[in-house]
């Protein structure tokens, strides 16, 4: 059985379609993605992209896929997630290619591509509405999820270190968002 896993990489990795949304690396496993993630950061079979630029793991993006029984199947997949994250905006690199860098025009995510993955924008809510300095109101907190930035310095989060999910998901559309959060 092998899975899909994503991660996410620096800024360092490259040139970005859009500065709010990162490259990405898509692999795929027989490993769990925790174990494999830190054997990539440890140089193990590791891609020397994701071994100098892995940031964290990003399921959000990967955990709506199913295992698949042969390595074969799991590698299409890879190649094809890896096509979907560069429709939404990503750089995916994956298998020694780096889908989205020359492509023109993408699209955000909208909410049924939202839907099996959606109670990590649950959960990344959660976690602004805790790291904020006052109640957020739901189209405030689709903003900061989307990754706009001026509008919250100093109002809702520390400018020198908001918390790890402001921006997770600029590439879901805004209004998307807000439903999601208002409930």
């Amino acid at each position: 059985m092998a899975r899909v896993y994503v991660i996410e990489l620096t800024a360092e990795a490259g040139r970005r379609r859009d500065p709010r949304i990162p490259w990405v690396y898509v692999g795929s496993s027989a490993r769990d993605a925790d174990l494999r993630f830190e054997q990539h950061r440890r140089g193990y079979k590791s891609s020397g992209l994701v071994k100098r630029f892995a940031r964290r793991l990003r399921p959000d993006l990967y955990e709506d896929l199913p295992e698949y029984r042969r390595s074969s199947e799991a590698r299409e997949a890879e190649e094809r997630r890896a096509r979907d994250l560069a429709g939404a905006g990503f750089v995916a690199h994956s298998d020694g290619t780096s889908y989205g860098l020359d492509e023109g025009a993408w699209s955000e995510w909208d909410s049924a591509r939202l839907e099996p993955v959606a109670a990590h924008v649950d959960s990344a809510a959660a976690e602004l509405q805790g790291a904020a300095f006052e109640q957020l109101r739901p189209r405030d907190c689709a903003r900061l999820l989307h990754g706009e930035r001026g509008f919250w310095v100093q109002r809702y989060l520390d400018p020198g270190d908001p918390p790890p999910s402001y921006g997770l998901f600029a590439h879901v559309r805004l209004d998307v968002l807000e439903r999601r959060i208002a409930g």
